[in-house]
């Protein structure tokens, strides 16, 4: 009778190491596709809303305020305040808020607030220049608009947003952009701060949303693990010449 034999202790670690190994391989991948999926996602709802921000601009001679967290029950994922005009979330040159989806016509998740959320249920953050400031704010007042266009080329630097791939967006010589009227993005899977890049985009708490603070901004490489500059927003802005074409085709500017 052939004898059997058995497994031994260092032979049934080795198999439990192995399989181990295998499914940790299994679940990291599992995670990359997840999360890859996530930016995709949030990608494509970013170009939604930079399209249906063009189109309300055609529409209505003028870009949204953003919604706020603290908007009254009416203004829930509205523009605050309704109409336009002077933001009321308005500071350092900017309007620093929320996409207002109702007022653009989205659709997707909201929080209980109605602010839309991005795939990891954070709401997408929307800053509009005030270049205007102190008087009527250009871009989301239409005779503003109509003024300064007929006065001439919209200015660039200090006034507008500026975007960059490294801090310091307004001390480069050349910027992404140092010309956008507005600004929209998603603070990744971490909605904490934790680099300096991230930084630029929502350095400061307000109202328990990290935000952004001036009209500097980054948008970098995906570098979500790197050790010393980690990095995972999300970030588009619109453009003042395809702004202005858009409105002149649609008849709301000369």
């Amino acid at each position: 009778m052939p004898s059997q034999r058995a497994f031994s202790l260092i032979e049934m670690a080795m198999v439990l190491l192995i399989v181990g190994l295998l499914l940790n391989g299994l679940f990291l991948a599992i995670g990359s596709s997840a999360e890859s999926r996530r930016r995709s996602e949030a990608n494509s709802k970013l170009q939604q809303i930079e399209e249906a921000l063009y189109g309300f601009a055609q529409a209505n001679g003028r870009l949204p305020c953003p919604a706020t967290a603290g908007a009254p029950a009416t203004l829930l994922g509205q523009e605050d305040p309704a109409g336009g005009g002077i933001c009321t979330a308005s500071f350092g040159q900017a309007a620093h808020g929320f996409v207002p989806a109702v007022t653009l016509g989205l659709q997707g998740t909201v929080n209980n607030l109605g602010l839309l959320l991005d795939p990891w249920g954070q709401p997408y953050r929307y800053s509009v220049s005030i270049l205007g400031f102190p008087g009527p704010r250009v871009f989301t007042n239409a005779a503003a608009l109509r003024t300064q266009f007929a006065a001439g080329p919209l200015p660039t630097g200090g006034n507008l947003l500026c975007v960059a791939n490294v801090v310091g967006c307004s001390a480069l010589s050349s910027p992404l952009t140092n010309s956008a009227p507005a600004v929209v993005f998603s603070v990744g899977a971490s909605p904490s701060v934790t680099s300096t890049l991230e930084a630029e985009n929502a350095g400061v708490v307000v109202a328990g949303f990290p935000m952004p603070s001036n009209l500097e901004f980054v948008s970098a490489t995906y570098a979500a693990t790197d050790a010393t500059d980690p990095y995972d927003d999300i970030l588009i802005w619109l453009s003042p010449n395809v702004l202005l074409s858009r409105m002149i085709t649609a008849g709301q500017l000369p």
